[in-house]
């Protein structure tokens, strides 16, 4: 594949004529043409006029290194990054790639088209449609106190809402603890690891649903999940590289202030996307079920309610709580479950 004319051509507001390309690249006319069928071949797509030249149009919508790193806006999340075609899941395969070298680059990005066994939370599966969404698992470095590392999960949420309503123009919030919503739905959901033989390392995963239809989806998750398209005006389909890259941008804004230990500038921003206060919530703790109102919630401390049918309240933890669900006050106990976390 010929960068140099990939870089020419990006750089082209309008059709560019053979004859410049042949003079900037000091290539022969077949060989231009060999070159741009390449390209083609490689999923970009490129305008042919016959007398005004070549014009690129997009680039593919595949996970490319060449093309992630071009105008990535980052010193170090996502300048390491190794790319799979397939995988079980980038966490289990980000933990191996430390382990078989730990001078591994901190901010190192695991891709991968597909996953055979994405998992979530409590050990549930993610639904990982080939080649339909970004699915990532970030290494990290950093020395965070224990009371703090919900803010690993809590950052990485804030960064996820916060370029999909910036760069994307939707309307994401944050549901505690991992998840991310648009108009109800979940699009994306967190999973940070830890393992007691590494110290200060952790593996930051995200699943993002960016192309899925909603067949795409397991019956049991079409009413709950949703992905990019089908929030967008006409169901448009997004290049999952130009979600990518601010993507690892506001990832890195975050991993930032968290190095810098900003515990309460990442509440104060985070808090902003969380709209639970007042809401009458069902969760899990322990295989025992607690209802109650939201009082209080915090990226560490967790969620407070007030308990339904007393005046006491009780704090729950992101570690210890499942299956967190808004809900009327007349819903019945028996509710049907997704797999997605």
């Amino acid at each position: 594949m010929n960068r140099d004319l990939i870089t020419y051509l990006k750089a082209q507001s309008q059709f560019t004529p053979i004859p410049e390309l042949e003079a900037k690249l000091g290539l022969e006319r077949d060989q231009v043409f060999t070159d741009v069928e390449t390209l083609i071949e490689e999923g970009y797509s490129v305008e042919f006029h016959p007398y005004l030249g070549m014009k690129l149009i997009d680039i593919p919508d595949r996970l490319l290194k060449h093309e992630i790193r071009d105008d990535l806006n980052t010193k170090n999340v996502g300048r390491k990054l190794k790319i799979f075609d397939q995988v079980t899941s980038t966490n289990e395969t980000a933990w191996e790639q430390y382990e078989a070298d730990p001078d591994l680059r901190d901010g190192t990005v695991i891709l991968a088209e597909s996953q055979t066994r994405g998992r979530g939370r409590m050990g549930r599966e993610w639904h990982s449609t080939p080649k339909a969404g970004l699915w990532l698992s970030v290494i990290l470095k950093c020395n965070v106190p224990p009371d703090k590392v919900a803010f690993l999960t809590s950052g990485a949420a804030l960064a996820v809402a916060n370029m999909l309503q910036q760069f994307i123009h939707l309307p994401a919030e944050v549901k505690w603890p991992n998840d991310v919503m648009i108009r109800g739905r979940k699009v994306c959901g967190i999973l940070v690891e830890a393992r007691s033989t590494h110290p200060n390392v952790y593996v930051l995963g995200i699943g993002l649903n960016v192309n899925q239809s909603r067949s795409d989806f397991p019956e049991s998750l079409r009413e709950t999940a949703t992905s990019l398209r089908l929030e967008r005006p006409g169901a448009r389909s997004l290049n999952r590289v130009r979600v990518l890259r601010p993507l690892l941008f506001y990832l890195e804004r975050v991993y930032t202030q968290i190095r810098k230990k900003k515990w309460d500038r990442i509440a104060n921003a985070w808090s902003e996307f969380v709209h639970m206060g007042g809401k009458f919530v069902r969760l899990q703790q322990g295989g025992e079920e607690f209802r109650g109102t939201v009082v209080k919630i915090h990226p560490s401390d967790g969620i407070t309610l007030k308990l339904d049918g007393t005046e006491d309240q009780k704090t729950f933890s992101s570690e210890s709580v499942t299956g967190v669900r808004e809900i009327s006050q007349e819903t019945p106990d028996s509710e049907p479950e997704g797999v997605q976390p």
